[in-house]
């Protein structure tokens, strides 16, 4: 008789490495032209108030909440749907870890086909010199974590 494997609780998000090897993610240099030219549905994840502070131009805020809980809503991936009409979606957050967690979210639970996720998030994308409106900041949850001794 085999042994019976217990399933993770849905209440708990499942570990972001795996939420990362079943979704596309992007490289801002990758996609910058895109983004400039208004070719992708640029979906800002992070709270109204970092989104307030600074954003990639174009940029439409529908917040996922920390860790991406509100990403599993239908009221989420209808905002994300009506935002991106026939556009490819390209979400990103503070790091590119809670936009991951939305972009899984919508593929794998909403259908909706080819949702990527920006890697670094707005930090990597103002790192690398690329323009934004206003100035990035991020959230306590969008901070690296820090390595122990």
């Amino acid at each position: 008789m085999s042994e019976m494997v217990e399933m993770p609780r849905k209440d708990v998000p499942p570990p972001l490495e795996l939420v990362k090897a079943r979704i596309e993610e992007a490289l801002p240099p990758d996609v910058r032209g895109q983004v400039e030219a208004g070719e992708l549905a640029l979906i800002d994840t992070r709270e109204p108030d970092r989104f307030e502070k600074g954003r990639i131009a174009g940029a439409v805020n529908v917040p996922a909440g920390v860790n991406g809980v509100n990403s599993h809503s239908e009221d989420f991936a209808a905002a994300v749907a009506d935002a991106a009409g026939e556009k490819p979606v390209l979400l990103y957050c503070g790091t590119g870890n809670r936009s991951a967690r939305a972009a899984d979210a919508l593929v794998n639970e909403h259908g909706v086909a080819g949702a990527r996720s920006l890697i670094g998030g707005i930090k990597l994308w103002d790192d690398l010199g690329f323009p934004v409106e206003g100035s990035v900041e991020l959230a306590d949850e969008d901070q690296p974590e820090e390595a122990e001794d």
